[in-house]
């Protein structure tokens, strides 16, 4: 039987709209702490007990809501942030929709205390809208018991206390990351989990010391800061990155804020992705906390009402700014950063957080106009990015017997980041001293691996690999099938300075060879290139496939382990390493440099 239709009443309306809004305790924390924000707190108190769920309390000092303005606080679409159409488009604000407030209270036992400016005493208004006088400072205190009383079938799909507790604690982590000028406090159950004060300074300076609460103190230590900005678009990026070294299994530890508003966007993601290369570990992602600043009408935020989803005018401009920013980051000639022996070295360079800048820079949830510092460094879009840097014709294959310049003296090397080579271990790993006292230790494979990758690479974006024709061609046997597919990519291979054609059905004949493989048997690199084919999918992109051609050439060439180098070789690609980008990890995203400062070493004797 049809049934008629009907107005629903106002409570189930604002149950139904809550469904939305507010679907565990982590989004009332979420909706809570931007209205504060928005009502311009320099300190947060929240109080939860049971995950939220039992009782959640929020303290601000922010402006107050005046006595008269405390029903329309709690009625749906009644907000202080928009007035009309046009203001949907220039939101300057985290919350502007007016339905979080009576979406709690629909569902929960929300009591509203509040006392702004001017006002002789604070008054208090519940659920039901009784309005009441309250003893309290000034600022706002919303306390939010019984969560989804009203509404059972939602609490009964909750999850656990702690995946709720852990729910609330992204929600906090954004917000300690975006806004490092306002002091957090949280209690749990009567402890306090989280004590971080306002912080100091300028941009850099400020969001750096928010850095360690969240992402650890190895990431805080060692983030190397990104600047970019295109001002014709009113665009600016801001932010940390993890060196290659320091990577999550997910992720998780990556953090995006468009002005200011925490947000997801799987194309920004892939971006800073993208921009590492081949610098990272298969499966592996980089950690980072990036700031885009955008016109206020170049991102539509009305888009859902949880707002982490949002849409931009320009993407692919953004996926640009991002890339190009994080792609300049990684390729300085960086220092590398003394770490304990467990730990890898995670950065190259000195942290320009304590440098002084020439104004304050204060990140607010609408900074279109560009920055007034001028960075260390500034990314240029009209120009490529620089390539890598010339190969040193100085470093040579060692050849098996140690050399004459075994003798030589070894001090004047250890003034450079990597310091001066002292011998090798096992033959595999050359040990050397810098002149703080730091102990390194480099791969001599891997290491060698990333600088003969990136002349490759080199030499490949200004053409085309120098090739030596061999006198005679080696011949290479293989099956029927393999023979087809290293002729189908004959011409890709060409490229690469390997030319080959056919020899018999099963046989292929080897004209020319790298230059850089000298007089290596080229039939183990025919061998890799075959496995390497059969591995690429259809899909692949053209790029990967070059990677992955170049990284197996590169192998080939590179220093193997347990060959014995002398000092001077042992320098020579220490010397290298420091003047080649990316030199941390090899083509795998494997490392190639650890190191123990003179501290650990003396902590390790029992001298401190």
């Amino acid at each position: 039987m049809r049934s008629p239709i009907r107005q629903l009443p106002e409570n189930l309306a604002n149950q139904i709209a809550a469904g939305e809004v507010v679907d565990r305790p982590a989004s009332v924390v979420k909706e809570l702490t931007e209205n504060a924000l928005d009502a311009g707190a320099s300190s947060l108190r929240l109080e939860l007990t049971g995950a939220g769920l039992v009782n959640l309390v929020l303290t601000d000092n922010g402006g107050g809501i005046p006595k008269d303005e405390l029903p329309l606080a709690i009625s749906r679409h009644a907000t202080s942030k928009i007035a009309s159409t046009e203001d949907l488009f220039n939101i300057n604000t985290f919350g502007f929709r007016g339905e979080a407030l009576p979406s709690i209270a629909s569902v929960s036992r929300l009591v509203l205390t509040s006392r702004p400016d001017g006002q002789d005493e604070a008054w208090c208004i519940n659920s039901e809208g009784e309005l009441a006088p309250a003893a309290h400072p000034k600022g706002t205190r919303i306390e939010v018991a019984d969560l989804f009383y009203a509404t059972p079938a939602r609490r009964k799909f909750l999850k656990s206390v702690r995946a709720e507790s852990l729910a609330i604690e992204a929600v906090l982590k954004n917000l300690i990351l975006a806004h490092p000028h306002v002091n957090v406090t949280v209690l749990e159950d009567g402890a306090e989990t989280w004590h971080v004060p306002a912080a100091q300074g300028d941009f850099f300076q400020s969001h750096a010391t928010r850095l360690a609460p969240v992402l650890g103190d190895e990431f805080a230590k060692n983030a190397l800061p990104v600047f970019a900005e295109k001002p014709g678009l009113g665009m600016a990026l801001h932010g940390f990155i993890s060196g290659p070294t320091l990577h999550s299994g997910n992720a998780t530890k990556q953090f995006l804020f468009v002005n200011g508003r925490p947000i997801k966007d799987r194309s920004l993601q892939a971006a800073l992705k993208n921009a590492y290369g081949d610098k990272l570990p298969a499966g592996r992602h980089p950690m980072a906390v990036l700031f885009l600043s955008l016109p206020t009408d170049a991102v539509d935020v009305n888009v859902h009402p949880a707002k982490s989803e949002v849409r931009f005018h320009q993407p692919s401009e953004l996926y640009g700014l991002i890339f190009a920013a994080v792609h300049q980051a990684l390729s300085q000639t960086l220092r590398p950063a003394v770490h304990g022996a467990a730990s890898m070295v995670t950065a190259m360079t000195e942290s320009p957080f304590g440098e002084p800048q020439e104004q304050h820079f204060s990140y607010a949830p609408n900074p279109i106009s560009a920055p007034s510092f001028q960075p260390a460094y500034q990314p240029s879009f009209s120009a490529p990015l620089p390539s890598a840097p010339a190969y040193n014709p100085d470093f040579q294959l060692p050849p098996h017997k140690l050399l004459k310049g075994e003798e030589e003296q070894t001090k004047p090397h250890a003034e450079h980041p990597l310091g001066a080579a002292l011998g090798q271990v096992a033959n595999t790993y050359i040990v050397a001293e810098n002149n703080e006292g730091a102990l390194v230790v480099v791969d001599q494979h891997a290491a060698h691996e990333r600088l003969v990758y990136e002349n490759l690479k080199g030499q490949f974006t200004e053409g085309r690999i120098a090739a030596q024709h061999l006198l005679l061609p080696t011949i290479v046997s293989c099956t029927p099938a393999e023979a087809q597919l290293l002729l189908a990519h004959a011409e890709e291979l060409q490229k690469f300075g390997l030319e080959l054609e056919s020899y018999s059905p099963t046989a292929v004949a080897i004209t020319a060879i790298p230059q850089l493989l000298g007089d290596a048997n080229p039939t183990p690199l025919i061998r890799d290139l075959v496995n390497d084919l059969q591995s690429l999918t259809p899909r692949t992109t053209l790029n990967s496939r070059l990677e992955h051609v170049l990284a197996t050439i590169a192998c080939h060439h590179s220093i193997r382990a347990h060959r014995r180098l002398s000092l001077a070789e042992q320098n020579a690609l220490l010397r290298q390493m420091e003047s080649t980008p990316a030199s941390l990890t090899c083509n795998h995203g494997r490392p190639t440099v650890v190191s123990l400062s003179l501290v650990e070493l003396e902590k390790l004797f029992a001298r401190r």
